[in-house]
C-alpha cells in the first residue's frame, strides 16, 4: 500500500465543494444513527496502524535480494516464496520482546486515540488463536501467545479504542484464498521469472499449486468467515473498528454474509474495502497521501500512511518521516475533516524501530499543547495558500484555527471567508491581534513571527456559530487500493 488514485463519481454531491453544508445522515439500523456511531471516531483524528506478522522475519530480503517493489509485508507474493517454505519460516517467529502495553502506551503518549492491528494480513497468518486455520501464532510457533488478545486487554486497560485489520479475501497460505497477481520482476532476480509469470497469469495470480487446492468459496466459508466470527465472539463488545482490505475475487453474496455477522454489533465501524461498490462501509480509505478537499467533501474518511516507506518491517529502511512531517500531515487531515492512521511495523522481536518511536514521541509532545486544534475539529471549507484552516465548534461559538506556514512579508494575513470574525489571538500565548472582516475577506495584523516554529497557529473567533456539518457514507466515490490487483 503506497499510494491512492481517486475514482470520482459521475454524479455531483448535494452540497457545495466550497463550503460545508448540512446533509441528512442515514440510520445504519438498530436505532443508531451514523452520527452517533461515528462520533468518537470523528473526534479522535489520530490512530496507530500496526502491520506485523512473520513477514517481518525477512525484513524485505529474500535469497540475498532486496525486494524491488512494494511494502515488505508483500514479500511472499512479490518474491513468490513457496507456501511450504514460508510456513517453515513462520514456525521460527518468536517475538519474545513484544509487549502489548508498551505498544498501546506508545500510541497513547503520541496523542493517538485508537490502535488498528493486522489480525491477519495477506500471508494468511493469524495473530490470534484460531480453530479455522492452524496457521496462527498460537498453534504454529513456539511463541504460543495470542497477540490480538494481549492487545485487546492493553487497549481496555489504558482506555484506547481497539481496531482489527483483517484480510478477508486475499490469503496466500490458506488454499483458496485470492492472490493478487504481481510479476516476478517486482520481487527478485529469479532465473525462472518467465515460467513463474506464465503460471500466475493462468491461475489468478497464484504461484504455488497448494494455493489452488480448494475454491475461493470454500476458503471464504472455511477460513475467512469463521475467523471473523471468532474475533467478534471474543471482542465484539469491545471492538470499535473492523478494517477490511483488498477484496480481490469477493462477491456481493460473500460480502453480505460478512455483514450479517456484524448485525449484532451495530457500534463497530467498518471501512469501504469489504466489496465495492455495493458495500460502502462507514468511511473512505485513501492511502499514502492526503486527498484533495473536493475528493472527500461530505464523507467520513481516513488516510492510512506509513511512518517509513513500508507497512511491514524493512531491515534497510532509511526513509523515516520526521515529527514535523507527521504534524503537518495531521493538520492537513484535520483541515479536510479526516483522520490520520499512521503505521509502524515492529521487527521480528516485536519492537517498534527507534526512528518511529522518536518521531511519535515528538508528535505527542506537540499535541500536549496543540491538541485543541486537532481533536474534535472538522473541515472549515476554507483552503488558504499560506497554510491550513481548521474549524472547531464549542458551546455557542465557532472558532477557526489558522495554521500558518508561509508568513506574509507585510505582516497582514488574509483569509478569503464568508464568515465574520469577532476576535483573533495568537494560540500559543493568547496575545490579541487586530482583525477585520469585509467583503468576503478577513485580515489579521500579525506580530513578528515566533522563532523556531515551522507552523504558527492563530485562533480566529467567529461572530456566530456555524451550522453543523453532518457527514455520510457515499457509495459513489472511493479510492483505489494500490495492491488489490
Amino acid at each position: 500500500m503506497k499510494r491512492f488514485i481517486v475514482i470520482a463519481a459521475a454524479c455531483l454531491m448535494m452540497f457545495s465543494t466550497a463550503f460545508p453544508l448540512p446533509v441528512s445522515a442515514a440510520d445504519p439500523g438498530d436505532g443508531l444513527s451514523t452520527a452517533e456511531k461515528m462520533e468518537w471516531w470523528n473526534e479522535a483524528k489520530f490512530g496507530l496502524f500496526v502491520h506485523w506478522g512473520p513477514y517481518c522475519l525477512y525484513g524485505g530480503v529474500y535469497n540475498g535480494y532486496r525486494q524491488k517493489r512494494g511494502g515488505a509485508e508483500w514479500i511472499m507474493n512479490r518474491c513468490k516464496i513457496p507456501v511450504r517454505e514460508y510456513r517453515a519460516k513462520a514456525t521460527t517467529f518468536n517475538p519474545v520482546d513484544f509487549n502489548a502495553e508498551d505498544l498501546v502506551l506508545m500510541a497513547k503518549n503520541a496523542g493517538m486515540k485508537y490502535v488498528v492491528l493486522t489480525s491477519k494480513h495477506h500471508d494468511g497468518f493469524a495473530m490470534f488463536k484460531s480453530d479455522a486455520s492452524k496457521f496462527n501464532i498460537v498453534d504454529y510457533t513456539k511463541f504460543d501467545r495470542d497477540v490480538v488478545d494481549e492487545l485487546a486487554k492493553a487497549c481496555k486497560k489504558y482506555g484506547m479504542k481497539l481496531g482489527l485489520y483483517y484480510s478477508h479475501a486475499q490469503d496466500w497460505n490458506n488454499p483458496g484464498g485470492s492472490t493478487a497477481r504481481k510479476v516476478m520482476s517486482e520481487g527478485w532476480e529469479n532465473p525462472d521469472s518467465a515460467m513463474v509469470d506464465a503460471f500466475t497469469e493462468a491461475n489468478h495470480g497464484a504461484w504455488d499449486p497448494i494455493q489452488l487446492e480448494r475454491s475461493f468459496n470454500d476458503y471464504f466459508h472455511q477460513v475467512s468467515l469463521p475467523q471473523v466470527r471468532e474475533l467478534l465472539s471474543r471482542y465484539g463488545d469491545q471492538l470499535a473498528i473492523l478494517w477490511f482490505d483488498t477484496p480481490t475475487r469477493m462477491t456481493d453474496e460473500c460480502a453480505q454474509e460478512m455483514m450479517d455477522l456484524l448485525k449484532d454489533y451495530p457500534h463497530i465501524i467498518t471501512n469501504d474495502r469489504l466489496k465495492r461498490p455495493n458495500f460502502a462501509g462507514d468511511y473512505k480509505t485513501p492511502e499514502g497521501k492526503v486527498p484533495k478537499p473536493e475528493d472527500v467533501e461530505g464523507v467520513y474518511w481516513e488516510t492510512c500512511m506509513n511512518i517509513g516507506s513500508s507497512w511491514g518491517f524493512k531491515s534497510w529502511e532509511s526513509n523515516w518521516k520526521s515529527t514535523d512531517d507527521v504534524i503537518r500531515t495531521l493538520i492537513m487531515c484535520a483541515a479536510r475533516g479526516g483522520n490520520l492512521l499512521l503505521n509502524v511495523g515492529p521487527d521480528p522481536m516485536g519492537i517498534v524501530p527507534d526512528p518511529a518511536k522518536d518521531c511519535l514521541k515528538g508528535v505527542g509532545e506537540w499535541l500536549k499543547t496543540h491538541g485543541e486544534i486537532i481533536y474534535g475539529t472538522q473541515r472549515s471549507g476554507l483552503y488558504p495558500q499560506w497554510g491550513e484552516c481548521i474549524r472547531k465548534d464549542e458551546g455557542k461559538t465557532t472558532s477557526l484555527y489558522l495554521c500558518v506556514y508561509d508568513w506574509p512579508s507585510d505582516g497582514i494575513l488574509k483569509l478569503e471567508s464568508p464568515y465574520r470574525a469577532s476576535s483573533a489571538s495568537m494560540y500559543d500565548n493568547g496575545k490579541s491581534l487586530k482583525v477585520r472582516s469585509s467583503k468576503g475577506v478577513t485580515t489579521v495584523v500579525l506580530p513578528q513571527r515566533p522563532a523556531g516554529d515551522f507552523v504558527t497557529v492563530i485562533k480566529l473567533n467567529l461572530a456566530k456559530k456555524l451550522p453543523p456539518v453532518v457527514l455520510k457514507s457515499n457509495q459513489d466515490k472511493f479510492f483505489e487500493i494500490a495492491d488489490e490487483n
